[in-house]
């Protein structure tokens, strides 16, 4: 279903509670989090701003709970991120190709072209094609303790002449770090020299341009995976990227980094610590694998299908006044029910209860409302940076 905006929010919300209960549950991957009283709090906030798609762990964990509510005859699962798109096409191909066998690229075109997403994001092709590919096929990781020792700039934005980035390094606890103090003109190169930085998991690298009033131009950003880094060092070209500028064809971004053995700067204690917290996690991601696989091996599900939520609510396009008139006649058969079956009315008081109190019930919209429009510069769901 589509983000529910305030305008039908309350549409949706009744629409669901009356046709399926407690029945359904809902799994929100925007950056943006609504009254989920509306929805008898039937709702899981997954939330990493700055990220292309949500990290490689939780998208495993949340196939796994869809995977173990779905099994309940009758529970239906609802995904929904910012603009239906790109994070909620990551998570069903990975849904999709354990449930038919499918490899996850032709998993990813099935559902992209059912969301309509026409140009995804290089990182989310990047993580399909090759990290969550290489995960379903070989199941390997890299386990060994990663330090970033720089990453290297050749080239600025053509219609720069000079160029003054705000470099961020950021994983799913937040920024680790970040730099703003270069100037960096035409033809030269801008190094980042990191402080015996460690990363692991899934960690987002993203540049703004700091204009002479203060101003964030968004320039470049990629994801990666440090289980899934098995050299020395990744070179990303301007097409490689999630960027909104023109670059060179000759530019290029550098991540230079150590691996295991090679990170002499740091203690031996250290090195063994970061070592077991690397090897525990990926085995935490091996185990959710096997799990959904085994799992899946007894689902029988049409996607988009048995399971879907009806059109009038995926038509997100439609005018507010279309929702308004189906839900009302929808309103009026499930008044018609009350009167005749006693029990359906109890069933339904929860519903009476919140159309009893509409302007509580806006006035925490609103609020919520305010809310995303004070963040809206950050939701990375589907916009570059």
């Amino acid at each position: 279903m589509p983000f529910p905006k305030q305008e039908y929010i309350l549409q949706v919300s009744q629409y669901l509670n009356r046709q399926y209960g407690h029945h359904y549950y809902i799994w929100n991957l925007s950056e943006h989090d609504y009254l989920r009283e509306l929805f008898q709090n039937q709702v899981s906030m997954h939330s990493y701003i700055g990220f292309a798609c949500p990290p490689l762990y939780e998208l495993l964990l949340i196939c796994k709970c869809i995977l173990e509510w779905v099994q309940h005859e009758g529970n239906i699962a609802i995904v929904h991120c910012q603009q239906n798109k790109g994070r909620s096409a990551i998570l069903l191909s990975i849904l999709w190709s354990l449930v038919f066998k499918t490899s996850i690229q032709e998993s990813f075109y099935i559902i992209g072209k059912s969301l309509g997403l026409t140009s995804p994001l290089k990182s989310q092709l990047m993580y399909i094609h090759q990290y969550i590919s290489h995960l379903l096929t070989n199941g390997q990781f890299n386990t060994q303790t990663i330090k970033v020792k720089s990453v290297i700039l050749s080239g600025i934005p053509k219609q720069f002449e000079s160029f003054k980035p705000f470099f961020q390094i950021i994983d799913r606890k937040g920024v680790l770090y970040e730099e703003k103090n270069q100037i960096i003109q035409k033809n030269q190169q801008c190094i980042f020299i990191l402080p015996n930085l460690q990363i692991s998991n899934d960690i987002v690298f993203r540049c703004k341009h700091i204009t002479s009033q203060d101003d964030l131009i968004p320039i470049f950003r990629f994801q990666i995976h440090t289980g899934f880094l098995f050299k020395n060092i990744i070179r990303f070209k301007g097409s490689d990227l999630d960027f909104q500028q023109q670059f060179d064809d000759d530019f290029y971004i550098d991540l230079v980094y150590l691996r295991g053995n090679e990170t002499n700067n740091l203690l031996e204690s250290d090195k063994l610590n970061y070592d077991q917290q690397s090897q525990e996690g990926y085995q935490m991601i091996k185990q959710l694998l096997d799990t959904c696989q085994i799992m899946s091996l007894n689902m029988k599900l049409q996607l988009f299908q048995e399971n879907d939520i009806p059109n009038q609510i995926q038509e997100q396009s439609q005018p507010i006044q279309q929702y308004t008139q189906k839900f009302n006649q929808l309103n009026e058969s499930v008044e018609q029910n009350q009167r005749k079956n006693s029990q359906q009315e109890k069933e339904s008081l929860s519903d009476v209860q919140i159309q009893n109190k509409p302007e509580e019930i806006y006035e925490k919209i609103n609020d919520q409302d305010n809310n995303q429009n004070q963040n809206e510069d950050d939701d990375d769901d589907e916009i570059i940076i």
